[in-house]
């Protein structure tokens, strides 16, 4: 996998030349890659201050890539440059002058600080031009067409290699094969010199940015889909569901409606609830929690089989018990909008039964929405059911495709661990994921001090850390180690101070700016891919997986 430095592209960076490459350069397959953006120059050999826009580190050498997007002219030996909103650059020196300049001086540069280093002497240095966004050709005396990639290119490493070849063709002598040791020396010499490496809790909030501004363009989706009074809304890990659904229940209670808005998750409950503005006009509540409102719990019953007594006993007696109200007290208790999050996990015929009496002119007349994702259903073997009853009735269905929670390295980890393929994703790059390996319980309890240590030394506050495991708290390995965290119950209060601890089951719905997944040996085989794809997507900008030597013997590709 390429490394780049730094991890994603900032906001400054106006180019969408430069932000299309970096997308490709991610597709690239050189071993020990590195791909540094935006590289300063100060020490070029003909100007003040020069700059390269992509400098590759890899086991062949070091290449600079010029990226010039838009059109292109070149008249009487002046080029020109016109970008996507027209402004047009003209210089008397072309990108090949350019990047072969930045080549040579970056040469110097390496030369001088690793001339006691006999491996970097025969160092290839390469240089190439990228048009992105045309198909260039010319046969003017300055081109180069080997070292040219634009719209016809296929393949990224393949381009590399032949810019490689190419200026391997004009040495004298057989160039070094850099080790992973040189490149890193290179690369670390080149960052120190010339790049800002910000905080890693300031990298993390650079994409968190991002993100947020990806699900306000969903959230303007919502305004067209207003004046439909069934909607059926999917959507995988990611998409925004949650924030969609908040949102539309907000409008609504704007518009005076009373809306009931329902949770299976009674976390994601309680963060709703923090989300929206306090009125009358709206309930924010989990499904049992409601049905409790309604009919006092058989706590004998209850503690006899919990998961039966949830899952049928509760909602058939508030059924029977909401059904066989005068139709005066019903209405009382009505809402004009039913709003339902967690969809595949709330659709089965009882509760919908239910719902429907609670619905004012019902599933069939009334107006209600849900959102759902399949793909997370661990509790409902009727869901299949439920989805049939309310598909009866006239409505409208529609997809969320992009997902604005997760950073590619998060995304594409995710997806590979649980199987589950995503479609319409990955926008914004992160850090990559951290796989951590324990020998013992010991081993166990030092890796995760240390890691805890790293994250505060890069600015992160522990309020903004989960560790989610398939275990309760007191079940866990984190218990046995003394984590002292913040556990996410009833009554749960943030600390800033204390990493927050949750299953994963009780985080569904939710998610955090670093997530540490831990007992995943414990994750059952029939169970893992959906825990995976769970668990990491609840992730926004960090993910790391904690497990032990076996685990990763058995799971080595995830």
């Amino acid at each position: 996998m390429v490394t780049f430095i730094p991890p994603y592209m900032g906001e400054e960076i106006k180019s969408n030349a430069e932000r299309k490459m970096y997308d490709v350069l991610q597709e690239m397959d050189l071993k020990n890659a590195y791909v540094l953006h935006s590289l300063g120059l100060p020490r070029h050999r003909s100007k003040i201050y020069g700059e390269i826009d992509f400098v590759v580190v890899c086991e062949r050498g070091v290449a600079c890539l010029e990226i010039k997007g838009g059109r292109v002219e070149c008249r009487d030996g002046q080029w020109t440059f016109i970008d996507r909103y027209g402004t047009e650059r003209q210089k008397p020196e072309g990108p090949f002058a350019q990047v072969t300049g930045n080549m040579f001086s970056l040469r110097d540069v390496l030369k001088k600080h690793f001339d006691r280093n006999p491996h970097m002497k025969n160092l290839l240095m390469a240089s190439g031009v990228v048009f992105p966004d045309i198909t260039f050709y010319s046969d003017s005396q300055e081109i180069i067409p080997e070292i040219v990639y634009d719209r016809s290119t296929e393949g990224i490493s393949s381009y590399m290699n032949a810019v490689f070849d190419y200026w391997q063709a004009r040495q004298h002598r057989e160039p070094s094969k850099l080790s992973p040791s040189d490149i890193r020396e290179i690369v670390q010499f080149l960052r120190a010199d010339f790049c800002f490496i910000p905080s890693l809790n300031d990298r993390l909030e650079q994409v968190e940015k991002h993100l947020v501004r990806l699900t306000a363009e969903q959230a303007q989706l919502m305004d067209a889909l207003g004046m439909n009074d069934h909607l059926i809304v999917e959507g995988g890990a990611g998409t925004g569901k949650t924030l969609l659904a908040a949102e539309y229940a907000r409008k609504q209670v704007e518009q005076g409606r009373k809306v009931l808005y329902l949770t299976y998750n009674k976390n994601l409950a309680h963060h709703v609830v923090h989300a929206l503005p306090e009125t009358d006009l709206l309930k924010v509540v989990n499904i049992h929690a409601l049905f409790g409102e309604y009919v006092p719990v058989d706590v004998p019953m209850m503690k006899e089989d919990p998961q039966r007594y949830f899952a049928e006993i509760l909602p058939e007696v508030f059924y029977d018990h909401i059904s066989n109200l005068e139709q005066e007290s019903l209405e009382k208790l009505q809402y004009d909008l039913l709003v339902m999050d967690e969809g595949q996990d709330i659709l089965k015929p009882i509760y919908l039964y239910s719902l429907d009496c609670l619905l004012r002119g019902g599933l069939e007349k009334g107006r209600w929405v849900v959102f759902y994702d399949e793909k997370q259903n661990i509790y409902n073997p009727e869901y299949q059911d439920g989805m049939d009853i309310l598909q009866s009735y006239a409505h409208t269905s529609f997809r969320l495709f992009v997902n604005c929670r997760n950073t590619v390295q998060i995304g594409t980890y995710s997806a590979k661990a649980s199987g589950v393929a995503f479609g319409g994703f990955l926008r914004e790059n992160g850090e990559e994921v951290g796989r951590i390996s324990y020998a013992d319980d010991h081993d166990f309890a030092g890796k995760i001090k240390e890691l805890l240590k790293t994250l505060r030394g890069g600015g992160v506050s522990m309020g903004d850390v989960t560790f989610l495991s398939p275990k309760r708290y007191q079940n866990s390995k984190l218990s046995q180690a003394g984590v002292a965290v913040n556990e996410l119950k009833d009554g749960f209060v943030p600390d800033e101070k204390r990493p927050v601890y949750a299953t994963i089951q009780g985080f569904k719905g939710l998610d955090a700016k670093v997530v540490i997944l831990c007992d995943v040996d414990a994750l059952r085989r029939e169970k893992f891919s959906q825990y995976m794809y769970i668990a990491g997507t609840r992730a926004r900008t960090l993910l790391y997986i904690v497990g032990s030597q076996d685990f990763w013997k058995e799971h080595e590709n995830a």
